[in-house]
């Protein structure tokens, strides 16, 4: 029950005005999918902090691809695009 999970918490508050509450179900998966090549990302909602969905993109691609993505880009071999 996320309501009686967040008393403490609101009790410090004092008088709410509004509030929102909502629950959402999130999935992950079971398996890593090197087994059966099935390669699934843990869901994603609007709560998420951006670093956690990013982490796991970072984990998906390296399952895929057995290696780390590079993200270290050289300004000077890239062409401006402006």
């Amino acid at each position: 029950n996320p309501d009686k999970e967040v008393v403490p918490g609101l009790a410090l508050l004092g008088h709410i005005m509004q509030r929102f509450t909502t629950v959402v179900t999130t999935y992950e998966p079971v398996g890593d999918g090197n087994s059966d090549k099935s390669y699934i990302s843990s869901s994603f909602d609007a709560s998420s902090h951006f670093e956690g969905d990013v982490d796991d993109l970072l984990s998906l691609y390296k399952r895929i691809t057995g290696k780390d993505l590079d993200m270290n880009i050289n300004a000077d071999s890239v062409e401006a695009d402006y």
